[in-house]
């Protein structure tokens, strides 16, 4: 079978996806604080973002989780924590893989 989809579709599909991605919510110690997505790297079809806890008044306090939202406040990603913020920054990562697969319809 010859590839149906070319690079360019899957440029596009990475380029979509990583312009939906506006901000993230961070539970600290349950209460839901809202950070600016910290770095952006595209590698390939991969999308990585990172969000930086650099705060003073989260030390000592439990990061339970974050989430990626769009800019209606739509979750698009969760990841589960479960750590103590220490007097150094803390970075959390989320990495998306982007696939598209044909199927052949007969």
């Amino acid at each position: 079978m010859a590839d149906v989809i070319q690079p360019l579709m899957l440029d596009y599909a990475v380029t979509d996806a990583d312009s939906h991605f506006d901000h993230a919510l961070v539970n600290v110690s349950g209460e839901l604080v809202k950070y600016p997505i910290h770095n952006t790297v595209i590698s390939g079809r991969s999308i990585r973002k990172y969000v930086f806890l650099n705060d003073t008044e989260v030390i000592g306090k439990q990061i339970l989780g974050a989430s990626l939202m769009d800019n209606q406040g739509r979750t698009l990603a969760n990841q589960a924590l479960n750590v103590i913020k220490n007097d150094r920054g803390f970075l959390i990562g989320f990495e998306f893989s982007i696939k598209l697969e044909v199927k052949t319809i007969v």
